[in-house]
C-alpha cells in the first residue's frame, strides 16, 4: 500500500549546490510538509551531475537539472514537475527554499547522510548461503534469492516470500526496513531455507505490469514454488504471504498438492471493497473528521461500492439515489463532500483492472478450501487489514488453522503506538521477534 506522500515527493526532485570543489558530495535533509508528514531527501552533488534519494519513498537515483550554479548559490528545477530549489551556503549548511506549484517550504541540507536505524537488518557474515536464481513464470521472468541454512537436506522446509500490494524488490523493503530480509535470515540460522524473489516488473525481474492482478501475481508466486519442486532439493515446500501475498498464499494453499503449509501475515479473511472502506474510515479519522461520521461514510461507500460492482455505471445519481445509499448525510460541508465521493463512485465508468479485482476478492471460497496447515496472522493495531473485520472470518473459513492476533502491532508487525502509515518510517524496529518466533515453531512443527 502506497504511502500518500509519493505524489508530492515526486516534485522533489533535484538540487545542487555552490561551489563544485567545496559542495560536491552527499548532502540531506528533511522536508517538513506539515506537523505531522516529513520526507527524508538526500543528494548527491558531482561537478557535473545531481541526483537525489528520498529513502521514504523507496526512490533513489532520480535526475536533476542545475540552472545556476555560482560560488555561494544555486538554483535548480525538474522539468515537468513544476518544481524549484534556490539555495545558499551558510556556514556549513545548505539553507534554501523548496518550491512546487502552491507549495512553498524551507530546506536546510547538511554534510553527509544520516540513516535511519534499522537494527534488524542482517549483516555478513551469514551462517548460511545465498544463490542468485532466476525463474520464468507466464508472463514474467523474476529474479530472486535462495537462503539455504547449514546442512540442509531434503527435508529442510523452504518457504516462498510473497510480498503485498504494489510493486516491490525481494526484502519487500520500505522505508529502509527489509522485513522479508530479516525473516529470511531468522529462518535460516534456524534450519528453514527461503525463496524471495522482486515483483515483476520490479527490481530485477521482469514483466507486464498494465493489466496485471492479483490473479496474476499467484501465478508468478506458482511458478517460484513449481521452481522449487522440480529443483528436488526440498521435500517441503510452504508460503508466507505479507497482506496481499497473504491472499495468495491462501489462494495457492486451496489448490492440492502445490504446497505443503502456509502463513498469512496481515491477508484480507473478508472482500476488498470492505477492506477499501474501512481503510477510507481510517484516512477521514486521521484528517480530522470525528468517526461518526467517517463510519457512517465507511457504510455508504461500502453500499456503493458492492452497486457499482454488480451494475452498469449510472450516469447521473438522483436525490433519492443518494439518500437511499447515504441517509445519514445533512447539508454540511462534511457531507456535501462525501456525498460527492459516492456519487462518483456510482457513476464510475472503468476501475483499473487491480483494483477490480481487488474490490470484487472474496477470500471465504479460497479460504474454505485450505486443507493444509495454516497460520493467520493479524496485528492489532494494523489500520490497513484490521483484526476487527478479518479474524473471525479467518477462523470459520479454515478452522484447523493458527489465528494470532498481537497486541501493539501494526501491519507490518511493528510495535507501533497507533498503527498509521505514517509511523512506519520512525519505528526502529522492522519485524517482531515474538512474531518470527511463532513462526517459526509452526514451520518446524507443522509436518502432516
Amino acid at each position: 500500500m502506497k504511502h500518500p506522500l509519493l505524489a508530492f515527493l515526486a516534485a522533489v526532485l533535484s538540487f545542487l549546490t555552490v561551489d563544485a570543489h567545496d559542495i560536491t558530495g552527499t548532502w540531506s535533509g528533511i522536508l517538513k510538509i506539515n506537523p505531522q508528514n516529513s520526507m527524508r531527501l538526500v543528494f548527491h552533488i558531482a561537478q557535473d551531475s545531481i541526483t537525489m534519494d528520498s529513502p521514504d519513498q523507496n526512490a533513489y537515483g532520480i535526475e536533476g537539472q542545475l540552472r545556476y550554479l555560482s560560488d555561494d548559490s544555486l538554483s535548480m528545477g525538474v522539468t515537468g514537475l513544476r518544481m524549484n530549489f534556490t539555495g545558499k551556503l551558510i556556514n556549513d549548511s545548505l539553507v534554501g527554499t523548496f518550491r512546487q506549484g502552491p507549495f512553498t517550504l524551507p530546506l536546510t541540507l547538511a554534510a553527509g547522510v544520516k540513516r535511519a536505524k534499522r537494527p534488524q537488518t542482517p549483516q555478513p557474515p551469514f551462517p548460511y548461503t545465498t544463490e542468485d536464481v532466476t525463474i520464468t513464470a507466464p508472463e514474467a521472468v523474476l529474479s530472486g534469492t535462495l537462503v539455504v541454512p547449514e546442512h540442509a537436506t531434503k527435508p529442510t522446509p523452504v518457504v516462498v516470500l510473497v510480498s503485498g500490494s504494489g510493486q516491490q524488490n525481494r526484502d519487500e523493503e520500505l522505508f529502509e526496513h527489509k522485513p522479508f530480509a530479516v525473516i529470511a535470515d531468522y529462518l535460516a540460522r534456524r534450519g528453514i531455507a527461503s525463496l524471495r524473489y522482486d515483483d515483476r516488473g520490479y527490481g530485477k525481474s521482469k514483466g507486464l505490469l498494465d493489466n496485471a492482478t492479483t490473479s496474476d501475481f499467484a501465478e508468478d508466486a506458482r511458478a517460484v514454488v513449481n521452481y522449487l519442486r522440480q529443483s528436488g532439493r526440498f521435500d517441503r515446500i510452504g508460503m508466507i504471504g505479507h497482506s496481499e501475498g497473504g491472499m495468495i498464499a491462501c489462494m495457492l494453499g486451496a489448490e492440492p498438492g502445490v504446497l505443503d503449509f502456509i502463513v498469512s501475515i496481515a491477508g484480507p479473511a473478508v472482500s476488498g471493497a470492505e477492506i477499501n472502506a474501512y481503510q477510507n474510515k481510517i484516512a477521514l479519522i486521521n484528517s480530522g473528521i470525528d468517526s461518526l461520521h467517517a463510519e457512517q461514510f465507511e457504510t455508504a461507500l461500502l453500499k456503493a461500492l458492492r452497486y457499482r460492482l454488480t451494475n452498469t455505471p449510472l450516469s447521473t445519481v438522483s436525490d433519492e439515489q443518494l439518500l437511499d445509499i447515504y441517509p445519514q448525510r445533512d447539508d454540511s460541508p462534511v457531507t456535501r463532500n462525501l456525498a460527492n465521493t459516492i456519487t462518483a463512485t456510482l457513476t464510475m465508468t472503468t476501475i483499473q483492472p487491480w483494483m477490480e479485482y481487488f474490490l470484487r476478492f472474496d477470500p471465504a471460497h479460497v479460504m474454505s478450501n485450505v486443507k493444509i496447515p495454516a497460520m493467520i496472522i493479524y496485528g492489532e493495531k494494523d489500520c490497513q487489514v484490521p483484526p476487527s473485520l478479518n479474524i473471525e472470518p479467518a477462523k470459520r473459513y479454515i478452522p484447523t488453522a493458527n489465528v494470532r492476533s498481537y497486541p501493539e502491532l501494526n501491519h507490518l508487525m511493528q510495535h507501533a503506538k497507533t498503527g498509521n502509515v505514517d509511523e512506519y518510517k520512525n519505528i526502529e524496529e522492522t519485524f517482531s521477534e515474538e512474531v518470527l518466533s511463532d513462526i517459526t515453531t509452526f514451520i518446524l512443527s507443522s509436518k502432516e
